[in-house]
């Protein structure tokens, strides 16, 4: 059995916002996210018909060290979005990978939100979790994600095709990725 993935402590935290464990009260904004017409092309809707089923579902799969999902919550209480990491399970070779994929609600956009959610992330999986490769996996019309994961230090690899499923549909996916040294590059400047 896969070791759990922790859920970090102190929790990570921006000035402006929180990254904190989705709870029950969370599902109807999460839903509402997702569900938006900016969004839903881009994502997967909720696989969970209500909150605490959702939560039941997160917790069983942290449990199995396979995807940790954290509400984005601001100062003032509001739900800004969703922010997962997904690890390797232990059957595949690489189970020192994951893949992070984020969510900010439509109103919250353009603030950074999403960016400081990502490197927060990032360096707390590569440094608390031990990760020797952190990836995205985004398609290719999204420019806004695409400009969240340059400013958040990942690279561009290449286009994988027909690399995901999307709400039933198989589409093309730009792969970027993010490694410990590129962290420590990052410092040194």
């Amino acid at each position: 059995m896969a070791k759990a993935i922790p859920y970090p402590s102190p929790p990570l935290a921006s000035e402006a916002f929180v990254l904190r464990p989705l709870r029950v009260d969370d599902y109807p904004m999460a839903r509402e996210i997702r569900e938006h017409a900016e969004t839903a092309e881009w994502v997967n809707a909720l696989p969970a018909p209500d909150g605490e089923s959702l939560v039941r579902l997160l917790e069983s799969r942290r449990r199995a060290g396979r995807l940790l999902l954290l509400s984005i919550v601001g100062n003032d209480g509001a739900f800004l979005g969703e922010i997962l990491l997904f690890v390797r399970t232990p059957e595949a070779a690489e189970t020192d990978t994951g893949e992070i994929a984020y969510i900010v609600a439509p109103a919250a956009r353009g603030r950074g939100i999403a960016t400081e959610a990502v490197r927060l992330l990032s360096l707390w999986a590569l440094a608390g979790l031990g990760l020797q490769r952190l990836q995205l996996t985004i398609r290719p019309g999204n420019v806004s994600s695409i400009r969240v994961a340059e400013k958040a230090g990942y690279r561009l690899e290449g286009t994988l095709r027909s690399v995901k499923v999307i709400r039933g549909k198989r589409v093309d996916g730009s792969l970027y990725s993010l490694l410990p040294e590129d962290v420590a590059a990052g410092a040194s400047r």
